[in-house]
């Protein structure tokens, strides 16, 4: 492997293990965002939602470099590579959108120090899982996969979906209500992967002998 492979696969671990550890975790009170809006301007609340989308298509649009060093099912790499796919697609065409509509920025930084710093803790403890050699294997990291698949498409779609609900520019709303609908396409195929190899009824994992 060489060493530029190297660094964007290790760099992609960070970028899992913040969508497996923390993408919904700083979700705070009712009361505190309404409070919040009421000090920004509409823009600047929408440009919030901008970048975090941003920022996570990139991630997502480098997943499937995880199979540089990790090969295990040919299903869970399919549904990956059209994830990262769509993610990359999304991610130039929100480049496009902020070069033509000055008012979106796409580069704000809107997680607080807190909760950066809890997402770099949950990152080192989780770290082991999804590591060469010694991380995770088979159907454990399949597993493990599809559900940080999972976690990322259901935070964005409904990210999305809150996005073209506030955008008051029609173009850009449409843009973002497709985006949801992909997104939407996207997570129920990955959680009908997961539901038909690794869960029952009742939840639990299905043990293949």
């Amino acid at each position: 492997m060489n060493t530029k492979i190297s660094a964007d696969v290790f760099g992609l671990y960070s970028v899992l293990l913040i969508l497996i550890a923390g993408i919904v975790g700083g979700c705070s009170s009712d009361s505190k965002p309404k409070h919040k809006a009421e000090e920004q301007d509409q823009r600047a609340i929408l440009n919030e939602g901008y970048s975090l989308l941003y920022h996570d298509l990139s991630g997502l649009s480098r997943v499937h470099l995880i199979f540089f060093v990790k090969t295990e099912s040919e299903a869970v790499r399919k549904v990956t590579r059209e994830v990262t796919d769509y993610a990359k697609t999304l991610g130039k065409k929100l480049e496009y959108v902020a070069k033509n509509y000055p008012a979106v920025n796409l580069n704000l930084d809107p997680v607080p120090v807190m909760e950066e710093r809890t997402r770099k803790a949950m990152i080192k403890d989780r770290l082991r899982s999804v590591a060469p050699v010694v991380g995770l294997k088979g159907e454990s990291f399949n597993r493990r996969m599809l559900q940080t698949l999972e976690g990322a498409l259901n935070h964005n779609r409904f990210l999305c979906k809150v996005l073209a609900e506030e955008e008051p520019e029609p173009s850009l709303k449409q843009i973002l209500a497709n985006a949801q609908a992909e997104f939407d396409r996207l997570y129920a195929k990955v959680l009908d992967l997961l539901l038909e190899t690794y869960y029952i009824n009742t939840g639990e994992r299905k043990v293949k002998k």
